[in-house]
């Protein structure tokens, strides 16, 4: 290995450096909506630029390779102990043995949130340092390939990586910024890598590398492949590449932040048994886990109330502002790997029995939490005291609510106007509010259900412009429902929050046998049961649920309504119906009991869209790759058509396409005679050269007048580029005919006159910051 060397630093291959900069960095920009927020960009870019910087200044000095990666992991190293483990670190940089044992910590916490949180996961210190470490490497790696091994084409294998997980984790994938933003940087890349190891003049390798006929080979593979990638690869929700398309996710993600994780859970092709549980009750028993009450900001989520847990969960004291009478109920839960801190269990629980683990159940809401992942593998019995709730206790209930927690009450800030509107027309003309909430829930109960919607339509998700957008198409799944009814009926003064768990399930046929009592049928909930429901509070009953979503869960029965009238709901149907999502995912009937059937003309036109985008995304590799040979033939025809200036500049052109450009200083006899080094020892390549070598001479140096044999001139144009043709490999023959240097050679000549202005640019600002970094040093310090 040598060692380092202190010579004059190069600097060429800084704008490698930029461009790859920019592919990994503008890519680590799909990350929103995978952590909530941006706080978490600006360490992530912080480490990045440190590690490129690294290998930038090596690079500059011209190390070896081996000394360029340790230097570029050096500075990647010293920005990870600048932005998260400063306080161990020595001098804020350098790392310790303290400084590893704080990096565990952070990696334990790291993947407690990538295996139980959902997406966006809150930027804790673990994930925010796992995403910039990672990002860094990648960008390591990328130089690394692209620049010590000089294959900056498959260094976009590491550019992808950086991709790879916002495309399977969000529900609207990667994202145009970003994909647009990697793709961008990526093919600067490519145009810049080879000038960074290339000889000549900085024109001449800024020229080479910009090579046009493979950008457009690789803009037609993006083209093509953005229209292709989602018809072919199984795993990819129709749409476009990235945008509006995503890998299923992968496994049930029901964590922290269980409202975000829903729309993948419906969606999931492969619905397996997630939980069973067996129970006496005589009505279907829904399953709770958490609910959400806060729903300012742009995403909904669970609060943390760690520090209000009470226990044990053996004695819990029932919602005090319930006095009507209850039915007592036992439930036997076998949750599997059903992943969650959250233990389901049916409202209101009094008690559970054969828990393992630490758990405390939240006063608030009465959800059951312990350590992540505590869920899994619990069998336990739940003893629950259900409200018994009637039409005529909840019309009675028309007292203000208090005692409960003022955020329940308040409305939400930025209500569209929209969904303000909506909830005072709706619940016009009702007296009290129950009969205000059973106006809003009738009148939700006529949209449609749907799981695709809101990812096509790009409403997928929390928050009120998801809401007013639901509003407006009026097709959405579950949360949709939920929280549209729950903000509503705030609008209109009522309490409310959303439950989230499972919808009662399906019969497994067999029973659970309970000591002290009968044998109870056993249920079992899938991933298409996760559901959401709004909870909203009557005085004197406590909080009562309400299933504003058509086809899905049960109709409570106090909470029927008279289907007579205009835009009524139809919720008076077999209640069973709709347990289950249609088998299709599809598009549900605004009717409960009969699932939607698309029409039979587009069920058969549906099947044709995948070879149709297909199809595009050929022509539109056809055409691109086709483009360059197109130029080069109009430019041929244009010159053969000018006399014999034009006939010259196209014997020139023929000589760049294989390989013999003209140079500087090459008079018109000179330059024929080298490219009569392609003559096979017939003679008629020299004759055709000198036919038109002296027929250019005489039109541009010889007496006016001489009208020259422009034919003639243009036949021997044709035995060069032929001749040309023979001496090249079968290969580099076909990439002529299709990617010809010559027709970009503009571009070139453009470069090339720039490029000494550009320098001198560059020189004057070099030298304006040495002068004023000679000022600074002269200034006398304090």
């Amino acid at each position: 290995m040598r060692a380092p060397s202190l010579r004059r630093p190069e600097w060429r291959h800084v704008p490698a450096e930029l461009f790859l900069a920019l592919a990994v960095g503008g890519g680590s920009l799909a990350y929103s909506g995978v952590l909530r927020g941006w706080t978490w960009l600006y360490p992530v870019l912080v480490v990045l630029l440190a590690a490129l910087a690294g290998t930038a200044l090596a690079r500059a000095f011209r190390w070896h390779p081996v000394l360029v990666a340790l230097t570029g992991a050096a500075g990647w190293t010293a920005a990870m102990d600048s932005m998260f483990f400063r306080g161990p670190s020595l001098l804020g940089l350098i790392p310790t043995a303290g400084t590893l044992g704080a990096a565990r910590e952070a990696l334990d916490q790291a993947w407690h949130t990538v295996a139980y949180d959902a997406v966006p996961a809150a930027p804790n210190v673990g994930i925010v340092a796992l995403t910039a470490g990672a990002i860094g490497l990648i960008a390591l790696v990328t130089e690394t390939i692209a620049l010590s091994c000089r294959m900056p084409a498959v260094s976009g294998v590491a550019v992808l990586a950086v991709l790879v997980v916002p495309a399977v984790l969000k529900p609207e994938s990667v994202g145009a910024t970003g994909f647009a933003t990697a793709a961008a940087g990526y093919l600067g890349l490519l145009a810049t890598a080879g000038s960074a190891y290339a000889s000549g003049s900085a024109a001449e390798r800024l020229a080479a590398a910009l090579s046009p006929g493979r950008f457009a080979v690789l803009v037609a593979t993006v083209v093509a492949g953005a229209l292709a990638i989602p018809q072919v690869i199984p795993g990819f929700d129709a749409g476009t590449f990235p945008e509006g398309a995503r890998l299923q996710s992968l496994g049930q993600n029901v964590g922290l932040n269980p409202l975000i994780s829903l729309g993948s859970d419906l969606r999931s092709s492969n619905a397996v048994g997630v939980l069973t549980y067996a129970t006496d009750s005589t009505s279907p028993v829904y399953l709770r886990t958490v609910t959400v009450e806060d729903f300012n900001g742009a995403s909904w989520g669970p609060e943390n109330h760690d520090d209000q847990l009470q226990r044990p969960i053996s004695q819990i004291a029932g919602p005090a502002e319930a006095t009507g009478p209850t039915t007592a109920t036992t439930t036997v839960v076998t949750t599997g790997g059903f992943t969650s801190p959250y233990l389901p269990a049916p409202y209101a629980p009094q008690s559970l029995e054969g828990v393992r683990g630490d758990f405390g159940w939240d006063p608030s809401d009465l959800s059951i939490k312990g350590a992540p992942a505590s869920s899994q593998n619990q069998l336990y019995v739940v003893h629950s005291a259900m409200p018994q709730l009637t039409p005529q206790a909840l019309s009675a209930a028309v007292t203000a609510p208090r005692g409960i927690d003022l955020v329940a009450a308040q409305v939400p800030r930025g209500v569209p106007a929209n969904v303000r509107s909506a909830a005072e027309q709706v619940t016009q003309g009702a007296a009290t509010p129950y009969a205000r909430a059973l106006k809003i829930q009738a009148w939700l109960r006529t949209f449609q259900y749907s799981e695709k919607t809101p990812v096509e339509d790009g409403y997928d998700g929390t928050g009120m412009d998801v809401l007013s957008t639901f509003l407006t198409k009026k097709a959405g799944y579950c949360i949709h429902f939920a929280a549209a009814m729950a903000v509503m009926a705030r609008v209109v003064g009522i309490p409310s929050r959303i439950a989230v768990g499972f919808a009662p399930g399906h019969p497994t046929g067999q029973t659970v046998a309970v000591p002290a009592s009968q044998p109870l049928p056993e249920f079992q909930v899938d991933g298409k049961d996760a559901h959401a429901w709004p909870e909203l509070y009557f005085q004197g009953l406590g909080w009562v649920p309400f299933e504003p979503t058509p086809t899905r869960g049960v109709l409570p029965s106090y909470a029927f309504t008279d289907s007579s009238g205009p835009g009524a709901s139809s919720n008076l149907d077999n209640l069973n119906d709709g347990l289950r999502a249609t088998p299709n995912n599809g598009t549900a009937a605004p009717t409960p009991s009969r699932p939607a059937q698309a029409p039979a003309a587009a069920q058969e036109a549906a099947p044709w869209m995948p070879a149709v985008l297909v199809a595009l995304g050929l022509l539109a590799l056809a055409i691109v790759v086709a483009f360059p040979a197109a130029l080069r033939a109009a430019q041929r025809r244009r010159r053969l058509r000018r006399g014999l200036r034009g006939i010259w500049e196209e014997l020139e052109a023929v000589g760049v396409d294989h390989g013999l450009p003209p140079g500087p200083a090459d008079t018109p006899r000179a330059y024929a005679s080298r490219l009569g080094a392609w003559d096979a020892d017939d003679g008629g390549l020299h004759r055709a050269l000198d036919t038109l070598t002296t027929a250019y001479e005489r039109h541009e140096f010889g007496r006016p007048g001489y009208e020259a044999d422009e034919d003639a001139a243009r036949r021997a144009v044709s035995v060069v580029h032929e001749a040309g043709r023979r001496t090249q490999h079968p290969v580099r023959r076909a990439r002529i005919a299709a990617l010809p240097p010559s027709s970009f050679a503009w571009l070139t000549r453009a470069l090339t006159r720039l490029a000494p202005a550009a320098g001198a640019a560059g020189a004057r600002i070099r030298t304006g910051l040495k002068r004023a970094l000679r000022r600074v040093r002269r200034q006398p310090k304090d």
